[in-house]
């Protein structure tokens, strides 16, 4: 079972909600226990406006597909060393990819491991946005009007860069959230599992 560094939530006997019985659930029978899940347990009423503002940032209505928002979120983890919610993320990203036509079916995480070493069938514009949400997550303090114009030259609308900007700062959230809790995957199954998921039912419980 995956451990957390927070014990006290980990060990809680008085979380509710949904979050409580999936544990439950999970414990029953002996599956890895996602660690973000008593992080969302211990304090349920937060969890469930946090699901909310992840769902609508990640397939509200935008000019970004899920896909392509979960390959933000993945980028954005990636660059950020936290392990869990790029495999995860990936996953579904992946996963999206195929259902959405973009590659072939079965062949999302190859796609995958070719965007994150810079060799994928995007667009120019698609490369961009990707090489500007980098920026927004190394050096967001640095990014002038000029950056925003390049962007608009390739095409994106401020929509399209409202949401990419609010993807990346959502998940430099999650990434410190679980990584200073100790959040981590023991098994490579657990973390496709967890893609499979996000990727076929969102955020919402």
């Amino acid at each position: 079972m995956a451990d957390i560094f927070l014990k006290d939530l980990e060990n809680n006997k008085q979380s509710g909600g949904h979050y409580a019985a999936s544990i439950a659930a999970m414990r029953a029978t002996a599956r890895e226990i996602p660690g973000i899940m008593h992080l969302l347990a211990f304090k349920p009423k937060a969890s469930d406006l946090l699901n909310q503002f992840t769902q609508e940032v990640m397939r509200g209505p935008s000019p970004l597909s899920p896909a392509f928002r979960e390959l933000i979120a993945t980028i954005t983890s990636e660059s950020n060393q936290c392990a869990f919610c790029r495999d995860s993320h990936g996953a579904a990203a992946a996963l999206l990819f195929e259902s959405e036509g973009r590659v072939k079916k079965g062949a999302g995480q190859k796609f995958l491991g070719a965007v994150l070493q810079g060799d994928a069938d995007l667009t120019d514009a698609e490369w961009a946005l990707l090489e500007f949400v980098v920026q927004v997550n190394l050096e967001a303090q640095d990014i002038e009007e000029k950056d925003i114009k390049k962007m608009r030259k390739v095409g994106w609308t401020d929509e399209a860069l409202y949401d990419a900007i609010t993807v990346c700062s959502l998940f430099n959230f999650y990434n410190r959230w679980v990584g200073a809790s100790g959040v981590a995957w023991q098994m490579e199954e657990s973390s496709l599992a967890s893609g499979a998921r996000i990727a076929q039912r969102g955020y919402l419980p």
